[in-house]
This record gives structure tokens, C-alpha cells and sequence, in this order.
């Protein structure tokens, strides 16, 4: 929950039933920069009162950039001036009715994730059918083995997001793996050498961290 507001964001987080929800409140969009990845939430709550509407935009334009869904607080005043097209994935009125806007966030998210389910990923020449389990560069086909195939497949999954190599290596290696870390910078490297070439750069290094996945804007 993003609020100038500390007591109205406490209020708001009410209305997510615990168990199911885990909330936060913060006053600097910033911080979402900095988060590790295990602490990377699923949406962000933008309370606009309290902040500039170019602060505003900039908050949605980095939740854009981190991959993160947002839905943006708006009052029946603001309603008639409210651009969608400013980047929110939805809006609730405020005050919000607390169930409407914790159905509104589960139904956010379940549409989100249904993308994520579909049959076919697809970037820029790169293509990853998931039905067939087979991957194509700019129209030809690419052989890669399975534990390949899977790295390129969560990356792809998630644009943009970093994977620490712990992560990865708990992921598509599964936790009762014993191998170190080496093997995930072994399987990028041969997964680079056939899907990469001087025109196509998929999966990026982040330095001391582990790798993510390009995105289209990068």
C-alpha cells in the first residue's frame, strides 16, 4: 500500500483478510526499488492523496518497470478526470468498500496469472511454446535440453524481475539438489550460446545478483 496517509493506508490493509493476504504500508514508492526479491509484492494499493500527480506517475511508471500490478485510489471527484490509460491495471473509489477492493485485487491477480498460463510466451523473435515444450528464434526451431528449457521458461515468465541464483537453482533444480550455484551460470551460458546471437539478447547478468529476462523496453 502506497499512502501519504499512515492511518487511511492501516485502514485500507483491514479489509484484506489475514491468511490470505500479507500487507504493507510505505510513503516512498521508492522503496519497492529495493526490495529483494522474496519481499517483491504481488500488487500495489496507489493512494494518489498526498502525492503530486507527477509523483503519482512516476510511482505507476516504476511499478511498470518492476513488472508490478497496480491499482490506483481514486475519489468520485477525481472520477471524471481519471485517465486509465495512465498506467493503472484498475481503480477502486475511495472510501473503497473493503470487500469490493479485496475481490478487486483477487480478481486482478487471477487475471494476471491467467496470461502467465498461457500456451504460447512470446518476445520480440523469441517464442516458447509451453503446450509442445519447444522454443523458436525468429522462426527456427532451437533444441534445448530439459532443465534448459525450464531456466528460459521462468525467466520468460517474468520479464524484468532478477532471480538470484539460489532462487533459480531451488526452482527448476528443485531444493534436494546438491549442486552449487556453478550450475546455473553453466546452463545460462549454453542456454545463451543457442538462443542469443548479435541481434538477440533474451537474458541479462545482474552482477552479484543472479540474471532476469529482458524486456522489450530494455
Amino acid at each position: 500500500m502506497m499512502s501519504r496517509d499512515g492511518r487511511a493506508a492501516e485502514t485500507l490493509m483491514l479489509a484484506f483478510p489475514r491468511g490470505e493476504f500479507t500487507t504493507a504500508a510505505s510513503s516512498d514508492p521508492a522503496c519497492l526499488d529495493a526490495l529483494p526479491v522474496e519481499q517483491t509484492p504481488d500488487v500495489v494499493l496507489l493512494d494518489a492523496v498526498g502525492f503530486s500527480r507527477t509523483e503519482a506517475d512516476e510511482a505507476v511508471q516504476l511499478c511498470r518497470r518492476l513488472r508490478l500490478p497496480v491499482v490506483a485510489l481514486v475519489t468520485e471527484r477525481e472520477l471524471e478526470d481519471y485517465d486509465i490509460a495512465r498506467g493503472a491495471d484498475d481503480f477502486a473509489l475511495k472510501p473503497p468498500n473493503p470487500t469490493e477492493l479485496a475481490l478487486r485485487v483477487t480478481q486482478l491477480l487471477r487475471r494476471l496469472r491467467g496470461r502467465e498460463g498461457s500456451e504460447t510466451i512470446h518476445s520480440d523473435d523469441l517464442v516458447i511454446d509451453q503446450s509442445r515444450y519447444e522454443v523458436a528464434v525468429s522462426g527456427h526451431r532451437v533444441l534445448l535440453t530439459f532443465k534448459e528449457y525450464e531456466l528460459l521458461r521462468l525467466l520468460a515468465l517474468n520479464p524484468g524481475r532478477v532471480f538470484s541464483r539460489e532462487e533459480l537453482l531451488s526452482r527448476v533444480w528443485g531444493y534436494e539438489y546438491f549442486g552449487g550455484t556453478r550450475t546455473v551460470d553453466v546452463h545460462v551460458r549454453r542456454l545463451r550460446s543457442k538462443v542469443e546471437d548479435a541481434n538477440h539478447t533474451f537474458i541479462e547478468t545482474v552482477w552479484n545478483v543472479g540474471y532476469r529476462f529482458r524486456t522489450p523496453s530494455q
